[in-house]
């Protein structure tokens, strides 16, 4: 079982590379930061409570895809967490909208909020893309399986 990033395709990496600047803009930058001095400034991981804990399971699912992809012969495993990737990071997706685009939670406090916070908002609607991509991407047309079956007539006729 050796990790084999040329097994990965366009769809897994996608989700790594969404995954990982998500990951950092949870902890690393401010989401938001103080209008007036003397408040501390709030990254995502302390900004947004609940949803927190839905973008770090779509993370550790993000991650599980690509390291399945990159280590399993069998697709069997890669298919599930390309459908968990998907469905997760819509779910992640859709709350990010609503928390980052609709009702900011500093709306009408003393926070203003940073370009972090849209940054993530578009990583995570790339993972979603990606989770999509990597279903997608499971059955490549192949030109020999799909050409037209012979066909045999009744009289014996090709």
């Amino acid at each position: 079982m050796r990790f084999a990033p040329s097994r990965l395709r366009s769809g897994e990496w996608a989700v790594a590379i969404s995954a990982v600047v998500l990951l950092v803009l949870m902890f690393v930058p401010a989401w938001y930061d103080p209008r007036v001095g003397g408040v501390a400034s709030r990254n995502g991981f302390h900004s947004l409570t609940g949803l927190r804990w839905l973008v770090l399971i779509t993370l550790a699912t993000a991650f599980a895809l690509v390291f399945l992809q990159a280590t399993r012969r069998a697709p069997a495993m890669p298919v599930s967490f390309s459908v968990f990737v998907t469905v997760l990071g819509a779910l992640t997706s859709l709350w990010m909208i609503y928390r980052v685009l609709i009702s900011s939670p500093v709306s009408g406090s003393l926070y203003e909020q940073t370009a972090a916070a849209y940054i993530a908002l578009a990583s995570v609607l790339a993972l979603t893309y990606g989770g999509y991509r990597s279903m997608r991407e499971e059955d490549k047309p192949d030109r020999a399986r799909n050409e037209a079956i012979e066909t045999v007539h009744l009289d014996g006729t090709a």
